[in-house]
């Protein structure tokens, strides 16, 4: 490939704040020497999205503002003369909402469609446009059959069709025929549905498979849509946006249309794909088959008004096959192969579950930090220098609910910071372990194994008697640990207990309907009664109401809940006689227990009187999460090896 010649590409580009185009601005910035033309609504707002999403650096970017709705797009002259000087069109623009009505469908997709093929015009006539690259949904019929049947297909879908697609259908044909009449090469790109990228399978667009995992968290989907000859096809959007870099840097283009799925046999049916999900939303399988045209029509008689899932999202379920030969060309000039799709759908699922939750907000939330994987775990925090810290939430929580102590231990030492969620928390996959305890133990050893260096591991609450059990269980001399309010055999709530003696079903329906004031009233009275605490803890009640409205994490809730209080009863001696003690290690040296004295619920372990560094506190359980400055302050002052008074 011609460097000198790509040195002087410049990209014009739409869309690309969305979900492929953010992604695919990332890879420009950190694989080419492209300059890119973007053409945004808003400056600062472009800008804003890009950087959260971890575009570091804005050299080669210059912003057009402009709005694909409007005459001209909008451009003053001067930018129109600087587009003129691009030679590579990517357009990726248009907002991704199945139930846009028709006039607004028409003037995102058409007549955006026809404004940047004028762009394309002028360009190709100033002297020459390179290559156009289209990126338009994989249910277009263009490119898939002979010109003149796609073109009637299309006429006649304005009954059938909503506007959303058929508008992008339409869009795409214009294309086509412009490019054709104007002599310039055009690649159309074919994305199936999007999903999130390796490794944290985070999808910010739920219009696709997040209403078919919505539908199935609200109990609306009792039946496989269509059956095993059904499938939804899906591509990660790094995928994506790799084969529109390779694209856009291609020096002599031959054009084509790329649909961008694996091939229908090796891709999870709708029966494997609703098995998978209702497996990790810990829901029973569908009992049976309906056919889709009778979903379809039941949608539209009212369903879609009960369950909040639009009948037009039921399009993106098929029967079809896809000629995908052209794209195999493609990946092998790339230098690579289709990835399968069924080892990141558990992260899928489990991201879009916790995302459809009911929104909550959450007081002191820090920024910039990242989202990543350790094994099957998802994590959240900040890289740094030196020894990593790695957090385990409690019960009632996620790894969101101690980012402000994470961010604060990351201010104090510069250290990265990582807290993990628990299998079947927050936006981790549940475990495929009968044991719930010894899944979640089994999970986190996975997970440390990735990271072999020396650790200081800190457990809250059962997380802190996950990681005690996970570090026995590893082995591991280069691991410290500080065990924040341990509780594993120690809760002495004789209500609790009975109502953990119910049926599982039952138990996880109560602690689902439990209200947010009662939660609320539970934080308050467990917690410092500091007028500066009232909004955290009415935050944190709002969250955990929140949280529990998905069957996921009210199961891992309820299982740990059991095993805390009725899962030791066969057993003798404590759990931190077996496993709050380790050899090979200086207990009064690597070891900490940080105790709150005014919990209701749990009392202080007799195991772990000797050989702990104890600090008490005037707090009750939730101490990480209300008072997560003096959390860490205590954390760091151990880390350092200083001596720690107790706070009064």
């Amino acid at each position: 490939m011609n460097q000198t010649a790509l040195a002087q590409t410049v990209l014009l580009m739409t869309g690309s704040t969305g979900f492929i185009g953010r992604e695919t601005v990332k890879q420009l910035v950190e694989k080419t020497d492209i300059h890119m033309l973007l053409l945004v609504r808003s400056e600062e707002r472009a800008r804003t999205v890009l950087e959260s999403y971890g575009v570091s650096s804005f050299e080669r970017i210059t912003f057009i503002v402009g709005d694909l709705s409007l005459t001209g797009l909008g451009l003053v002259q001067a930018d129109r003369e600087r587009i003129r000087k691009a030679n590579v069109i990517l357009h990726a623009g248009g907002t991704m909402d199945i139930t846009l009505g028709r006039e607004t469908a028409n003037k995102i997709f058409m007549h955006g469609a026809r404004e940047i093929a004028q762009l394309a015009e002028d360009i190709q006539d100033n002297g020459g446009l390179r290559h156009f690259i289209h990126v338009v949904g994989y249910m277009s019929p263009y490119g898939q059959e002979g010109e003149q049947q796609e073109q009637t297909k299309v006429k006649h879908a304005d009954s059938q069709e909503n506007a959303y697609e058929e508008m992008k259908f339409q869009a795409d044909g214009f294309i086509r025929t412009h490019a054709q009449t104007h002599g310039y090469p055009l690649s159309v790109v074919n994305p199936s549905t999007v999903v999130g990228p390796r490794p944290t399978g985070e999808t910010e667009q739920t219009g696709g498979i997040g209403l078919l995992i919505g539908a199935v968290q609200r109990g609306f989907m009792p039946v496989v849509p269509g059956g095993s000859s059904y499938w939804l096809p899906l591509v990660e959007n790094d995928v994506v946006a790799e084969t529109l870099v390779f694209l856009t840097q291609d020096e002599t283009p031959l054009g084509g249309t790329y649909p961008l799925l694996a091939r229908k046999e090796d891709s999870p049916n709708m029966k494997e794909m609703l098995n998978q999900i209702t497996k990790q939303l810990d829901v029973p399988r569908p009992a049976g088959v309906l056919p889709l045209s009778w979903i379809q029509r039941l949608m539209k008689l009212g369903g879609s008004r009960i369950s909040g899932i639009p009948a037009q999202s039921l399009a993106f379920i098929t029967d079809r096959r896809f000629p995908v030969q052209e794209t195999e060309v493609l990946l092998k000039r790339m230098g690579r192969s289709w990835p399968d799709i069924r080892e990141q759908l558990p992260f899928i699922i489990a991201d879009l579950d916790y995302r459809l939750l009911p929104k909550h907000e959450m007081k002191a939330y820090p920024d910039r930090y990242t989202r990543s994987r350790l094994g099957n775990l998802a994590m959240l925090g900040w890289e740094g220098e030196g020894e990593p810290w790695v957090i385990v939430h409690g019960l009632l929580q996620s790894a969101d609910d101690l980012l402000p102590l994470g961010s604060r231990l990351r201010e104090l030492t510069g250290n990265p910071v990582w807290i993990v969620d628990l299998a079947g928390f927050g936006r981790s996959p549940v475990h495929q372990e009968q044991d719930a305890f010894n899944g979640q133990v089994n999970a986190l050893v996975h997970a440390l194994a990735e990271m072999p260096v020396p650790i200081k591991l800190v457990g809250h609450s059962v997380g802190a008697a996950v990681a005690a059990a996970a570090l026995k269980r590893s082995g591991r001399t280069d691991i410290r640990l500080a065990l924040l309010q341990p509780a594993a055999d120690n809760g002495g709530d004789a209500r609790l207990k009975q109502m953990l003696r119910l049926p599982r079903r039952v138990g996880r329906a109560l602690l689902r309907s439990r209200s947010q004031q009662s939660w609320t009233r539970m934080f308050r009275s467990g917690s410092s009664r500091s007028v500066d605490n009232e909004s955290i803890v009415a935050g944190t009640a709002q969250r955990v109401h929140s949280y529990l409205r998905s069957p996921r994490i009210a199961g891992a809730h309820l299982d740990l809940l059991r095993w805390i209080h009725l899962g030791h009863t066969k057993e003798t001696g404590s759990f931190w006689e077996k496993y709050g003690s380790f050899q090979g290690l200086d207990d009064e040296q690597d070891q900490l227990v940080v105790w709150a004295d005014r919990d209701q619920e749990y009392q202080f372990p007799a195991a772990l009187q000797n050989g702990y560094k104890k600090v008490d506190v005037p707090y009750g359980h939730y101490f990480p999460v209300f008072q997560f400055e003096q959390t860490a302050e205590i954390l760091v002052d151990w880390a350092g090896g200083t001596h720690v008074n107790n706070i009064s």
